[in-house]
């Protein structure tokens, strides 16, 4: 999902990371145990940066939501914000630049290509809607290689890989240093679309009867951590995650800000979602890392936990693994990558990636014929691509 972008403008900008859950990341696991949502993997032990948000995934908009960022457009150029006067901090990996005009689509070589899909549904959504579009239009046989977001860089960088097509910069910076600046064996093709969020999020019913949840302090009182405790957190609250493979400095931030909480792991992102419709439907205490864009957010109540505000020393903390991160997590601003080894193997193909955009209402329409229709990934993807053929167009152009 993206404008036309110039990927010599990419820039990392130094320091720049942090977690994404939605997305993301790699987590070594220690125990497992079965929580409500399913078979749960208590995780103790340090995260290496890596995507998204978490995250990361697909949203639409949640209800109170007191740092949710706006997702309606793309930003025109890529940039880093680390504020201390209580504003949310953004990361960007890649830069934009909408003053250089698109090069003209090259013909049609068919070689074919592997995108990678990472484990949520907005990754599925993009490299779908891309594989519908590449065999159909562009005669490029497209394999779609299911993978985490951690192994998806060695295998850019191999040329295993020819792309990428949703990075969460916050969990990715030090690779971004090391296969885009130094090695050079990866490119960034712009920004997809949606800007994300990963986030502390709990039911917005809670609030009713206990409003100081809406804030961290108030997990600081253990009696209203116990509200959330299960057969696996014994007498601690329970903080529940998706995807063991995503990006999380959650551990860290229940340790460092002391909390009488414990970290737990649903399994899935499918599972964590059958976690928050279940204690929609019941009633039931339920923290757990979340993010936007996710199209769950249009159909259940939640509310964002207002954590410490980024810092520089929480990104430095990040960047330097040192597992002492206690802020909430950045604004991602969601970006492509593929293969150096791309455009020479196939330009058609990379040219058609580069000019790929879906807005967030886009990428969670699809995503919710997948999560909430039940239909297939590719089957979700043709049905949107037959229906908007001049959104098609324009990136065939």
């Amino acid at each position: 999902m993206k404008r036309r972008m110039n990927r010599t403008a990419c820039v990392l900008l130094a320091g720049a990371l942090v977690a994404v859950a939605a997305g993301c990341g790699s987590d070594k696991k220690a125990a497992t145990a079965t929580t409500a949502a399913g078979t749960a993997t208590t995780v103790a032990s340090s995260t290496a940066p890596t995507t998204a948000s978490s995250t990361a995934s697909t949203t639409g908009s949640s209800t109170a939501s007191s740092a949710a960022p706006d997702t309606s457009t793309a930003p025109s150029t890529g940039s880093s914000t680390v504020t201390t006067d209580g504003a949310a901090a953004s990361t960007t990996a890649c830069g934009a630049n909408e003053s250089v005009p698109a090069a003209p689509a090259a013909p049609a070589s068919g070689a074919g290509i592997t995108l990678a899909v990472n484990p949520w549904t907005g990754s599925a959504v993009n490299a779908n809607v891309a594989k519908v579009i590449l065999e159909s239009k562009l005669n490029t046989p497209t394999k779609l290689l299911d993978l985490d977001e951690n192994a998806t860089w060695p295998g850019l960088d191999k040329g295993d890989i020819d792309a990428v097509l949703e990075v969460w910069p916050s969990g990715h910076a030090a690779d971004y240093t090391t296969y885009v600046d130094q090695k050079k064996s990866v490119v960034c093709m712009g920004l997809l679309g949606p800007n994300a969020k990963i986030g502390w999020y709990i039911p917005t019913f809670m609030l009713k009867d206990h409003p100081d949840l809406a804030t961290w302090e108030g997990f600081k009182d253990a009696k209203n951590a116990k509200l959330f405790a299960t057969a696996e957190s014994g007498d601690l609250g329970q903080f529940l995650m998706g995807d063991p493979s995503y990006v999380s400095y959650d551990e860290q931030i229940i340790k460092n800000l002391n909390l009488p909480l414990k970290f737990v792991v649903a399994g899935s992102e499918a599972a964590l979602i059958t976690a928050i419709q279940t204690a929609e439907k019941d009633q039931t205490p339920l923290l757990m890392q979340f993010w936007q864009p996710h199209w769950l957010q249009s159909k259940v109540q939640l509310t964002q936990v207002k954590l410490p505000d980024v810092t520089p020393a929480c990104l430095a903390s990040a960047k330097a693994a040192d597992r002492k991160y206690a802020c909430d997590y950045p604004i991602d601003h969601l970006y492509k990558a593929a293969s150096a080894k791309l455009e020479a193997k196939n330009a058609a193909a990379f040219n058609f990636l580069e000019k790929m955009q879906l807005t967030t209402d886009q990428q969670n329409q699809i995503a919710a014929y997948v999560d909430g229709d039940g239909m297939t990934a590719d089957a979700a993807a043709k049905k949107w691509v037959d229906a908007n053929p001049d959104i098609v167009a324009g990136w065939l152009k």
